[in-house]
């Protein structure tokens, strides 16, 4: 299917056919033999044809992408006048010049009024237009859309590494602590990373899923955090049969415990829901403040929100309201996505 799709794409495919199938039609337009596929119809449409490829050929190559792609709309008229006035010259040449010095046993004349031939050059300088304008559209599309996947394949990587960071810093803590829950954690760690490398990439996930590994991720941070921390994490509604664009939760997460697990250990949460509506997916986080080292007030600071805020803009443009809230004490980020 590829295959074909690319055969009857090329130009060398195209081209052929569309004058091929002009052919015909003038010369059936034109006939004046009483048998079907006469010669002397075909004969006379090729040579028709004669300023109708300069009339089409030079509006292709040169006043479209020189002129009206660029914007010089008056210029790309009068040049097209210019261009229509040089074919009908041609046409003239054609029958009244070259047809009579040929060695053929055919008389020809162009019987054609000029207001019928002007409008039949009219109708080719259209038609070979908008055919052109269309395809450059296509491919402009199939260029966004390839740079829209690429991007996201972009954030995505930025999301992993930071993720891997975080959680082999924290089974390396308890491996050098010899804690017995240091292999559990290895598990842990495994499942989500098969997650990242196989499922994720799919453009849409099951959110079951995403909270399957939103979970993992919290059974991971609290081996690392203190017993007083206050991790919860809250389901209202039912998850089953809804998606997700993968990861999508996973920076706000870690966001939330880079800055709000440290400090004062009593008073370190982070408080998590997710709503599960008919028609929207609602996602509240938030977290206590600690103390901004340097790191955070540098590069790092800012990647988990503006990472979704990318994401967001490009997977559901107008389906979404993020709401942040920076208080003195508290970070909240409130997501609301419509499903």
């Amino acid at each position: 299917m590829r295959f074909f799709y690319k055969f009857i794409s090329a130009k060398w495919v195209q081209h052929p056919a569309f004058w091929l199938l002009s052919i015909y039609a003038i010369g059936s337009y034109f006939s004046i033999a009483i048998s079907l596929f006469a010669f002397i119809d075909y004969f006379y449409s090729i040579l028709f044809h004669i300023p109708l490829l300069f009339l089409v050929y030079v509006n292709l190559r040169l006043l479209i992408p020189h002129f009206l792609q660029k914007g010089k709309y008056l210029l790309y008229v009068i040049l097209v006048a210019s261009d229509i006035g040089l074919a009908y010259l041609i046409h003239e040449f054609t029958f009244e010049i070259l047809l009579p010095v040929l060695p053929t046993e055919f008389y020809m004349v162009s019987f054609t009024d000029w207001h019928v031939l002007v409008n039949i050059f009219v109708i080719y300088i259209v038609l070979t237009t908008l055919l052109k304008l269309s395809k450059s559209w296509y491919r402009l599309q199939q260029v966004e859309k390839e740079k829209v996947e690429i991007e996201l394949k972009s954030l995505k990587m930025q999301v992993n590494p930071h993720f891997l960071f975080n959680t082999l810093n924290s089974i390396y803590s308890l491996a050098l602590a010899k804690h017995d829950k240091a292999g559990p954690a290895v598990l842990e760690l495994s499942n989500l990373m098969r997650y990242m490398l196989y499922e994720v990439a799919d453009k849409q996930v099951d959110l079951e899923k995403e909270v399957e590994m939103i979970n993992n991720y919290l059974d991971l941070q609290k081996l690392r955090a203190d017993d007083s921390t206050d991790i919860q994490f809250e389901i209202e509604g039912d998850p089953k049969g809804k998606t997700i664009a993968p990861l999508l939760f996973f920076p706000l997460i870690e966001n939330s415990f880079k800055h709000g697990v440290k400090g004062v250990s009593d008073s370190a949460f982070v408080h998590m829901k997710l709503i599960c509506a008919a028609t929207q997916i609602e996602f509240q986080i938030s977290n206590n403040k600690g103390v901004v080292d340097d790191m955070e007030l540098g590069e790092y600071g800012g990647i988990g929100l503006h990472n979704v805020k990318s994401r967001l803009e490009l997977i559901y443009p107008k389906k979404y309201a993020l709401k942040i809230e920076d208080t003195e004490e508290v970070f909240s980020v409130i997501l609301k996505l419509k499903s």
